[in-house]
């Protein structure tokens, strides 16, 4: 065999066991699968990611955008005030 030179043209045949073909297309057949899937998934996990992360920038927007109603920040402004009162009274109660 050393001395025949090999040439590949339109009429060159070559043999392969059926088993061997079968196994190659099914193994090329679940390799494509496998990618397909992994691919699937990955894209599925970074687009609940966006859509997590926009709904926590929302959240997060909301909270540093949010006041409290004007009628729980007069209670809040009156019950300083009482504190500050009654620090005072106390002060005076000591002092007698």
């Amino acid at each position: 065999m050393k001395g025949v030179p090999t040439k590949l043209n339109e009429g060159s045949e070559f043999t392969i066991p059926l088993k061997n073909l079968i196994g190659l297309i099914a193994f090329t057949g679940l390799s494509v699968w496998g990618y397909f899937s992994i691919t699937e998934r990955l894209a599925f996990l970074e687009h609940e990611q966006k859509m997590h992360w926009e709904e926590i920038q929302e959240n997060d927007d909301w909270i540093d955008e949010w006041k409290p109603p004007a009628s729980v920040e007069a209670n809040i402004q009156r019950v300083r005030e009482l504190e500050l009162r009654i620090a005072k009274i106390e002060t005076m109660m000591e002092m007698k």
